[in-house]
């Protein structure tokens, strides 16, 4: 019987150490991403039977059978695959699994499965495994490879959506904008005519001589800058003596706005359109120049407002380069607006200009009479077709006309200049996405994942790797997002799921069990001692 007592301490020594073991490696794991907790299943050793049991007989009760255990054995070491909490590391190939599956890895000769997504690039820009250096697997069955040197084409824009309100309290009655001298133009305090001459114009302080030069600067109504020198002199090149030759050369220079010399000498630029206008002009000698005038500065005489709205878009040309396209909103009726689209000279011309932009009487975009595409000239007399796209009719999705400020503008074009490659991310279905300088992005690959039957059953191979066995079963390929294989996470790591107190409460447990073991063994040890004690 003390024998029996002895083998029993012993096997629950052997058994809470083995506890401990556990528990330790637990706790020392406590930070290692991925790791997945232990516990020890305990089991009963075979019993010695004393006396077997007994059936009821005749008028005798049934028996119970007598046996005593010989201690107590490791039944299991079971893994708890539960979830792991998520760690930010703001890495984008760092990547977690909310969910079942496993990141599957190779050397080309085994592979290895893992919960663990601290991934990087090798010198050959394959996605690998940062600790061990294995490649990442993807769904083609070989590793990811990340184009670093890549560049994505520039793609010509051949439609683009526009969205916003055009205001509908704008008034149908245009007004111009118009600029105006401070003071008249006068010859001989008498107001000045197209046919007086620069040289007799009272604010003349030295008279011009043939080749000197009258610069004129601005914007036109769209927002160009305007350049020109007008050079005097009537000789060939040369532009004119006469306030009104001055006039005339400041309006072929201005193509969007008419110069007029009225009845009190003032010199007046006229924008056309009507509507709102960024024309400015100022008037001035060029240095160098023998004659002179004090030319008066022009300021806004009428401001056109009431019935037009501006906007630009852009939009990409057959080489990928940027382009601007200006497009001006003028009110012409009730529930309908003229649409003219322009662009800079130097840029290229545009024709098919949208009229007719109808509206329904509750804001809602109706239909347009004419055709929704633009034709672009470039100067190398290439020509790129651009669909505007101004919403589904009867519906809110595109312009519309309420009574609040104007804000049509592009939301979207498919167009794009060049891309170089910029920096890599995953999503949530295990995609591997590059990122290009453009803001476009292109799908690299996607990750392999891989779910058992019984993760469990996994054999841990370290640095975080596990492998199949018969028990685990073989793995089932699967992509991210589909069944319990769960989602990828970009930028962060899975924690431990070791829970600390309750680790430190396993870890009081088999302490005492180890000392009550040990008491076991100690007083068994005492007894035989007496025992021996009585034979002497």
């Amino acid at each position: 019987m003390a024998t029996s007592s002895l083998v029993a301490g012993i096997s629950g020594l052997k058994t809470s150490q083995t506890s401990l073991n556990v528990i330790g490696d637990n706790l020392a794991n406590l930070n290692t991403s991925g790791f997945k907790t232990s516990r020890v299943n305990f089991a009963n050793e075979l019993s010695q039977t004393m006396r077997s049991a007994l059936a009821p007989s005749g008028g005798l009760g049934g028996r119970n059978p007598i046996q005593i255990g010989t201690g107590t054995t490791i039944s299991s070491i079971d893994k708890d695959f539960s979830q792991g909490n998520m760690s930010p590391t703001g890495r984008p190939l760092d990547l977690g699994i909310q969910g079942d599956g496993f990141f599957m890895l190779t050397n080309d000769f085994q592979d290895f499965y893992s919960r663990v997504g601290a991934f990087s690039m090798d010198k050959n820009n394959d996605l690998v495994d940062s600790g061990t250096g294995l490649r990442v697997k993807g769904v083609s069955g070989s590793a990811i490879n990340i184009p670093v040197n890549a560049t994505l084409s520039g793609k010509a824009t051949t439609k683009t959506s526009l969205s916003g309100n055009l205001n509908s309290e704008f008034n149908t009655g245009a007004i111009n904008h118009i600029l105006k001298t401070d003071s008249p133009f006068q010859s001989g305090a008498v107001a000045a005519t197209a046919a007086t001459a620069l040289n007799a114009l009272d604010n003349n302080t030295a008279n011009y001589i043939a080749g000197d030069k009258i610069d004129i600067t601005g914007t036109e109504h769209k927002g160009i800058d305007i350049s020109k020198s007008f050079i005097y002199g009537s000789g060939a090149g040369q532009d004119g003596t006469t306030l009104g030759d001055l006039s005339t050369f400041i309006n072929s220079n201005f193509g969007t706005a008419s110069t007029t010399i009225d009845a009190s000498g003032d010199l007046l630029l006229t924008a056309t359109p009507s509507g709102h206008s960024e024309l400015t002009l100022n008037i001035a000698d060029a240095t160098g120049n023998t004659g002179g005038t004090s030319f008066s500065n022009f300021n806004i005489n009428t401001t056109g407002t009431g019935d037009g709205y501006v906007t630009t878009i852009p939009i990409f040309d057959t080489q990928g380069s940027s382009r601007l396209v200006t497009l001006s909103f003028e009110k012409t009726a009730s529930n309908t607006w003229d649409m003219v689209a322009t662009m800079k000279p130097s840029e290229g011309s545009v024709t098919d200009a949208i009229s007719a932009i109808n509206f329904n009487n509750d804001g809602s975009y109706s239909s347009i009479t004419g055709t929704s595409t633009i034709t672009i000239t470039y100067p190398d007399n290439t020509t790129q077709t651009v669909n505007l796209e101004l919403g589904t009719p009867n519906t809110l999705d595109g312009l519309t006309q309420f009574g609040s400020a104007s804000s049509a503008a592009s939301i979207d074009q498919d167009g794009h200049e060049e891309g170089f490659f910029s920096t890599t991310t995953v999503n949530q279905d295990g995609n591997v996405v590059a990122l290009f300088t453009n803001g476009k992005t292109k799908n690299v690959g996607q990750l392999q994942l891989a779910t058992f039957s019984n993760p469990s059953g996994l054999s841990t191979e370290g640095n975080n790797l596990l492998s199949p066995t018969l028990a685990s079963g073989a793995a089932v390929l699967k992509t991210a997002q589909s069944g319990r294989v769960g989602s990828i996470l970009s930028g962060v790591l899975e924690s431990s799921n070791v829970d600390i107190a309750e680790e430190f409460t396993k870890l009081i447990v088999s302490q005492r069990s180890f000392q009550a073991n040990s008491r076991t063994i100690t007083t068994t040890d005492e007894i035989m001692q007496e025992l021996v004690n009585i034979v002497r």
